[in-house]
Parts: C-alpha cells; sequence; structure tokens
C-alpha cells in the first residue's frame, strides 16, 4: 500500500494575546505572522492556523483575524485551499521603494565596544533554506545561532540573531558573545578580514517574546534591520537581524553635494548616523 504523502508542518503561536495600544489589532496580528514567514519559523508548505484557532490563541474577534490573513493572503505570502486550509506560499515578502545603506564595518565594530551584552542562547543548528542561501553553506550543514540583547545606560535597546558558519561561529569563545566586539574578534583574532556590510531598514512591531526582553508593550514600533557581512574575499562571515527599540534608537541620513553632483543638483546618500 502506498504510503501517505508527508502532511504540512502546522506550528503553534507562541504569543497569546496582544496589549492594547493605538497599532489596529490586525496590523499587530499581520504583523506578527509576517515576521514568523519572514524568519522562516514558517516554510513554504507550512499550514496556517485556522481563523477560529488564531481567534482562540491571541484573543482577536474573528473579524480582526479574517482582516489580518487577508493581508497576507493580498501581499502572496500564504494561499487559501478550499476544503483543506491556508498555507504559507513559495513567494518572499515583497518589499517596495527598499534603500539598500553601505554601514561601516568600523561603525560595527566600535557600536559592539561601547554597549553591554547580555547572551540569551549560543546554539549549533542545522541550517534553513534561507541560510544556506544567505551563508551560501552546504544544505544539512550546521550554522551557530546567537541570541543576544544589547543595553545601552542599562536599558535594553536591541535584541540580536546573529548566524554563523560553523568554522567562523564555532572558534569564538562563548565570552566573547559577552563583551566587546564578534566582529573585531573575527577580523583580529581569526584572521578574517572583512570587506563588506549592506543592511535593509524597515519597520515593524514587537510580538510578546520582543516585548519582553526590550522592555516595551506588545505592538510597539520598533526598527528592524537585517545585515550581512562578507570578508574580502566575497565569503559569507556573518548574517544578522537586529531590531531595535524607536524611543532609544535611530537612524540619521545625510545628503551632500559634491562635483558633478553639484551641477546637476542632486544629492548623493553619504551614510547613516547611529544615535542612541
Amino acid at each position: 500500500m502506498a504510503s501517505n504523502p508527508e502532511r504540512p508542518r502546522r506550528l503553534q503561536p507562541e504569543v497569546e494575546g496582544f496589549a492594547a495600544s493605538g497599532v489596529p489589532l490586525y496590523y499587530q496580528l499581520a504583523t506578527l505572522l509576517r515576521e514568523q514567514i519572514d524568519s522562516g519559523k514558517y516554510r513554504p508548505g507550512d499550514q496556517l492556523q485556522t481563523e477560529q484557532e488564531l481567534v482562540k490563541a491571541y484573543g482577536l474577534s474573528r473579524m480582526t483575524v479574517r482582516q489580518a490573513v487577508g493581508s497576507l493572503e493580498k501581499d502572496g505570502l500564504i494561499r487559501r485551499e478550499p476544503g483543506r486550509g491556508t498555507f504559507v506560499t513559495d513567494q518572499l515578502p515583497k518589499f517596495s521603494g527598499d534603500l539598500e545603506l553601505d554601514r561601516s564595518i568600523d561603525d560595527l565594530i566600535s557600536m559592539g565596544q561601547a554597549t553591554s551584552v547580555e547572551l540569551l542562547e549560543l546554539s549549533q543548528i542545522a541550517a534553513t533554506r534561507d541560510e544556506v542561501r544567505d551563508l551560501e553553506v552546504v544544505e544539512g550543514s550546521k550554522v551557530i545561532r546567537c541570541r543576544r540583547l544589547r543595553y545601552f545606560k542599562e536599558q535594553p535597546y536591541c535584541y540580536i540573531v546573529n548566524r554563523l558558519p560553523e568554522e567562523i561561529g564555532g572558534s569564538i569563545p562563548e565570552a566573547n558573545w559577552c563583551r566587546g566586539s564578534v566582529l573585531e574578534y573575527i577580523e583580529e583574532s581569526l584572521g578574517v578580514p572583512l570587506q563588506i556590510a549592506k543592511q535593509r531598514i524597515r519597520a515593524t512591531l514587537a510580538d510578546a517574546n520582543l516585548a519582553r526582553w526590550l522592555q516595551v508593550r506588545v505592538g510597539a514600533p520598533l526598527l528592524l534591520v537585517d545585515y550581512h557581512i562578507r570578508s574580502d574575499d566575497d565569503r559569507p562571515v556573518e548574517t544578522a537581524r537586529l531590531y531595535y527599540r524607536s524611543d532609544l534608537y535611530s537612524f540619521t541620513l545625510h545628503f551632500t553635494r559634491s562635483g558633478e553632483e553639484k551641477q546637476g543638483k542632486s544629492w548623493a546618500l553619504k551614510g547613516p548616523r547611529f544615535e542612541h
């Protein structure tokens, strides 16, 4: 007898309810589900909870849940199959008007030197599909994942998830994740020259987990930064996702005119300044 096809994964939510805030509840739920899809927690083909299950899990009305799910479907992140359920699609999230900023490696290092860090998790995990792509590792290989909380003047302001190839991340002593700059250690102690840092910045909302670590309310606005570090021979060294408290951290972009740009009256983006 033929074996049954593998059933799609169904994940249960970790968050129970949302705190009252000025942010519409449907938008809070939609943002939470988008983050879970974007982070790889939900993979293509995974089945989303039913509307009734989402209502019960998050304490929201059926109309609110329907509006949130409809938003994800409109953006092509999920598809509904009559009689079967709702599933995550193969389509990556769309971002319109993204602005990629080149950030100085020295800026990243100096930020690590100027703030204190609490280590939440350091583990070796199997590479996800996104990590295979971003870190250019072989499917089925291991990567190092680190979760940390960064403080400035004794206030938590940044929740960080770092992922590195095992040959690099596995060579960093645990103590070095809690002091100074990890990038500085990679350069000076491991002898891996860093050359390229690219990042993407967008807005998001705090779910219950982020709210607890960053000491903000559920649904509070956060700045989400994804960056990718490569060596001078173009090897992936690290990917990181950082959630910043928008009340403690901001990006200031400086535009200047120079050379031919003055004649054309155009502005050139010189890069961000990071303020705490």
